[in-house]
């Protein structure tokens, strides 16, 4: 929680990705699963952040944007931006949708898709969401091989900064994994059943000249609001496909 305000606070939008990236911590790391420990947090818990997909999409294939970061309000529902409009772009001019050179060319021609798509997830920054891009084309392009039984071209996850087994990895999530291994949520324990019906019923705005659904100051200092070194609870992050419905 101590890096949030930090998070939130830096001053170049274009910073802000990175620092809501950083926000997630590695759940597979040592420190990380100790101080989780320490802190109580159950092992059914920690075993469930392992196996969700959050952090992979996010850090470790970096896919996965937020949105509107600009607005500093930390959002914890992911995007990964759609790859559709430049392989429709691709096949209307008659070329194999699934070539990468086509695929790349496609995502660097077609400026305004990205930088609509750079407005709602990346503060206007296009490097992020093209990255995002290339490696999702990449995976497509990488897997027709496997799937028609050709020899790969490694040079394909190459090209993107990833290697062959990633990019398996990645269209494993994104392409068979079951709803079960999609959205991990870990079961809960009654004896934090109290703390928990806490949790469900906060908001986590509401709080000393905040802007929670009570309005300004909802929360009171009375409510652990920021005057009274309270802490404020703020909801677990998940990854959606731009367009996926709710």
């Amino acid at each position: 929680m101590d890096a949030v305000l930090p998070a939130a606070s830096v001053e170049d939008d274009h910073e802000l990705l990175q620092a809501q990236r950083d926000l997630i911590l590695d759940p597979n790391d040592p420190e990380v699963v100790r101080a989780a420990e320490q802190e109580g947090i159950p092992r059914d818990w920690i075993e469930a952040a392992q196996r969700s997909p959050v952090h992979s999409l996010i850090n470790e294939y970096k896919v996965a944007l937020p949105l509107h970061p600009e607005y500093r309000t930390m959002p914890m529902v992911w995007y990964i931006p759609p790859l559709s409009p430049v392989v429709d772009a691709v096949s209307e001019t008659g070329q194999d949708a699934e070539d990468r050179d086509n695929l790349f060319a496609a995502i660097e021609s077609l400026r305004i898709p990205i930088e609509y798509l750079a407005e709602l997830f990346t503060a206007g920054d296009t490097a992020p969401v093209t990255d995002s891009l290339r490696r999702l084309a990449a995976m497509r392009s990488y897997m027709r091989d496997i799937n028609l039984g050709r020899e790969t071209d490694e040079r394909i996850p190459q090209a993107v900064g990833m290697d062959g087994e990633s990019v398996y990895d990645m269209y494993r999530l994104l392409a068979l994994a079951k709803y079960e291994d999609r959205y991990v949520i870990p079961p809960a324990h009654t004896e934090q059943a109290h703390s928990l019906e806490a949790f469900a019923t906060g908001c986590s705005l509401d709080t000393e000249g905040g802007p929670g659904m009570g309005g300004p100051g909802a929360g009171g200092p009375d409510k652990g609001g920021p005057l009274t070194g309270g802490r404020v609870s703020l909801p677990m992050p998940s990854v959606r496909r731009s367009g996926e419905r709710t």
